[in-house]
């Protein structure tokens, strides 16, 4: 495991962080400025990624001068150390706690744990906790390092956790998190060591003590009731932290993590527990989206996969126009298969730069696009003929008929269907479901889920369903067989939910297919009970 994922690797930061506003501006990153009393050089101060101290010279309120490290070296034996340990003899706060650092590294004086220590201390005694912190950092590398040497192992994290548990006490939050992490490693047994909950538990449990209210804490109380299986008290911890970290202004990239991990633990405690209804549909799928890394810019390779295959079903499209037979079964399922996945890239992946209006239709805006090219290479006058709609009044009025009756008919089944369906699943029909397709909010936004909803699917799904799908089976067995699996597999493309309601439309624009010889009707058919459907749901709520 490499340093900067290491044990503490946090703590650093938290130290110089928070030295930055005790003791003095930060040098780009890391580097932290230090007083040294009447000598004309400021000391700097740098942590390594191998664990050890880098030590510099500042000229006070200039550049850093050009000198040998040997120079530096004796700088600061001769004129910084003897002017720190004079401060930290007179009780300065700042000072009390650096020279520790001088007897931690051995420069000015001998190498001296047990004084670091207790300088460190000291300046915990009088409220500067950045000591105390650095030595907890040195013990923890030390025992990661020592992950293959269980005594010098488990001695390092037991001081570490010692010297956390001071700092704890002393009322710093600015131990919050290594602590966390040292009892992670207990709980999980990180570093070849072997679990110990109950070490886990007590260090959780001075954290608890000192830091009621701190989300970050209850999140990892959630999480270890979770892993005991206490799934309700879980939840309760869990939303109890996102709801306080969700009131912070400004988090960091820490509080961040905390809040997701708050939201991932809810939904699973409630759903181990079986208590599914305390989900929430919309934060569960936010959750899942990041889980599965489709939300930020990396998203648009979704929709980028999809373009890729749909150019390649466009080929296969294309030759299979030019043996003169059009696409078979297996390109027409896999293209089905392709427009079933392709209508859920919207609701399903976050992609920046877009808003919902356009986001939500991406993948099916794509699939229409590439249907019109698919059928303009070899197959409009196959699909959509070339005489005349209308060949009399009466024609007209009995297409006509047709229409009104079919749409109507799927509405009455509909309904009819509804306490069917709850009565064999003991669910109620998803209405959340059928939100997301009709719900708009302005003139605007309908006419726009119109032109989608109402014929852009319309139009790729006849060509696909009773297109592509239909004439390939009528080819391989006979029309009575082309009908009943049509219509059979558009019912199912669309989900079990609205399974019967569909399967009748499907057989009604089947037959339509079936009796005309084309897709004209099928498709104006469809346009309107789709259309309806959306114009409907948005003037009634419903």
């Amino acid at each position: 495991m490499g340093r900067k994922n290491r044990l503490f690797g946090v703590c650093a930061l938290l130290i110089f962080a928070w030295s930055s506003l005790v003791a003095g501006p930060l040098q780009g990153d890391e580097t932290q400025k230090k007083t040294a009393g009447g000598t004309p050089y400021d000391f700097t101060l740098q942590h390594s990624e191998d664990g050890k101290l880098v030590w510099g010279i500042k000229i006070r309120e200039g550049e850093k001068p050009s000198m040998s490290a040997e120079k530096e070296r004796e700088i600061l034996e001769k004129e910084i150390f003897p002017e720190v340990q004079r401060k930290a003899e007179k009780g300065e706060p700042k000072a009390v706690w650096q020279i520790g650092l001088f007897h931690f590294d051995g420069i000015g004086t001998p190498q001296d744990l047990e004084k670091a220590r207790e300088a460190f201390r000291k300046g915990l005694a009088n409220g500067e906790p950045l000591g105390m912190l650095f030595y907890a950092r040195v013990l923890s590398d030390r025992g990661i390092d020592a992950r293959n040497e269980p005594e010098t192992r488990d001695a390092a994290f037991a001081e570490a956790a010692e010297v956390l548990t001071e700092v704890v006490e002393a009322g710093f939050q600015a131990s919050i998190y290594p602590l966390i992490q040292l009892s992670k490693a207990y709980h999980f047994g990180w570093y070849e060591m072997e679990k110990n909950p109950g070490k886990a538990e007590a260090l959780l449990g001075k954290l608890e003590e000192a830091f009621p209210d701190n989300p970050s804490v209850i999140v990892w109380r959630a999480k270890i009731l979770i892993d005991a299986k206490q799934y309700s008290e879980a939840f309760e911890s869990a939303e109890r932290a996102q709801l306080a970290l969700a009131k912070v202004k400004h988090p960091d990239g820490q509080l961040k993590e905390d809040f997701e991990r708050a939201r991932a633990i809810k939904i699973a405690s409630a759903v181990l527990g079986g208590e599914v209804s305390k989900v929430d549909p919309e934060e569960f799928l936010e959750v899942s989206r990041e889980a599965l890394g489709i939300n930020g810019a990396g998203a648009w390779a979704v929709p980028g996969v999809l373009l890729i295959i749909l150019l390649v079903l466009l080929s296969g499209t294309r030759r299979s126009w030019r043996k003169g037979e059009g696409p078979g079964i297996k390109l027409s399922v896999v293209w089905i298969s392709v427009t079933v996945l392709a209508a859920g890239i919207g609701f399903n992946v976050a992609l920046p730069g877009l808003d919902n209006a356009l986001g939500l239709w991406i993948g099916a805006i794509l699939v229409t696009l590439f249907t019109l090219l698919a059928i303009t290479l070899g197959g409009w006058k196959r699909y959509f003929g070339s005489e005349p709609l209308w060949t009399g009044g009466k024609r007209f009025v009995v297409a006509l008929g047709i229409m009104v009756g079919a749409v109507i008919g799927v509405q009455v089944i509909a309904m009819a269907w509804a306490p069917v369906y709850e009565a064999i699943t003991g669910r109620s029909l998803d209405e959340q479901i059928v939100s997301m397709f009709l719900d708009s909010e302005t003139l605007l936004q309908l006419a726009g889920t119109v032109l989608i909803v109402g014929v852009a699917i319309p139009f790729y799904e006849e060509v696909m369903f009773r297109g592509f799908f239909y004439e390939a089976v009528e080819r391989r067995w006979n029309t009575r067989v082309a009908l009943i699996v049509s219509s059979v597999v558009f019912a199912l493309a669309h989900g079990l939910t609205f399974f019967i309601p569909l399967l009748f439309l499907s057989f009604v624009l089947g037959w339509l297919r079936m009796k005309t010889g084309n897709l004209r009707l099928c498709f104006i058919l469809h346009m309107i009970n789709n259309s309806f459907a959306v114009i409907v749901g948005h003037f009634s709520g419903s």
